[in-house]
């Protein structure tokens, strides 16, 4: 797949599962949950929609959607896009060894930026167990 040309292709027959799935398949140290942002909670594992949801139910867009998920988008691009298009929250995940921690701090930084220090710093930490 060209570098250009990442998206993911969400159909009315979609789960968010799928979703996350096709976006993990690409990039293999993050993920994305869906937040129901109507949900008073402050944590945002009680604001995770279900992930067996099917999108249908859930998103509000025109089927299919193609979402772009190229490797020089920032996270925030990606965050924009599917709330401007599909009307829900997503938050991006970094995995840092067996943890995957909530990107914030620097979601300005592209999607493959993002993968590859979460590759280097689960290689570091990964390596520091085994020793």
């Amino acid at each position: 797949m060209e570098e250009e040309n990442k998206k993911i292709l969400i159909d009315n027959l979609s789960s968010l599962a799928d979703i996350q799935n096709a976006f993990t398949s690409l990039y293999p140290f993050l993920k994305i949950e869906f937040i129901d942002s109507d949900k008073s909670s402050r944590t945002v594992r009680s604001q995770r929609i279900d992930s067996s949801t099917f999108a249908r139910s859930t998103l509000k867009v025109t089927f299919p959607y193609a979402l772009n998920i190229n490797s020089n988008r920032t996270v925030t691009e990606v965050s924009t896009d599917v709330k401007n298009a599909l009307g829900i929250v997503v938050q991006v995940f970094r995995k840092s060894g067996n943890v995957w921690n909530e990107i914030s701090v620097t979601d300005g930084w592209t999607l493959a930026s993002q993968n590859a220090a979460g590759e280097s710093i689960s290689l570091e930490m990964n390596a520091r167990v085994a020793s």
